[in-house]
């Protein structure tokens, strides 16, 4: 439920930025210069425009900086989730040759009192 209601979120303004068109944010954004006190045709009044329309374009990359982000991280969780559930179907030997663990991870080598288990490593 919470994913959905972050998609919902964060489609939103994805939705209406495409059902306004060019010429109504234009009149949007004029309103927004003239309610700071800017009179058009003034330099005050083309820096506040330009100033809303950095102001969306960098609302619109954080958006999708933010979006690559979550799908990587996505990405990374289902990598490390396969990788730490990932069992070697290779049998390990010890050193007389005799499997310790079955293709399935579970261990098949010695298993009586006193039983030591072999280090494929160790030099001895």
């Amino acid at each position: 439920m919470t994913a959905f209601r972050y998609l919902f979120v964060a489609l939103v303004p994805l939705v209406l930025a495409g059902c306004i068109s060019d010429e109504d944010q234009r009149q949007m954004d004029q309103e927004k210069c003239d309610s700071y006190g800017f009179r058009p045709g003034s330099n005050s009044f083309a820096s506040c425009m330009m100033k809303q329309n950095e102001r969306r374009a960098d609302d619109e990359q954080r958006y999708l900086d933010r979006s690559r982000a979550d799908e990587q991280r996505k990405r990374d969780r289902r990598r490390s989730e396969k990788q730490s559930s990932y069992i070697d179907p290779t049998p390990q030997y010890d050193r007389d040759g005799n499997p310790n663990f079955d293709t399935k991870g579970g261990y098949i080598g010695c298993n009586g009192i006193g039983c030591t288990i072999d280090n494929p490593d160790d030099d001895n």
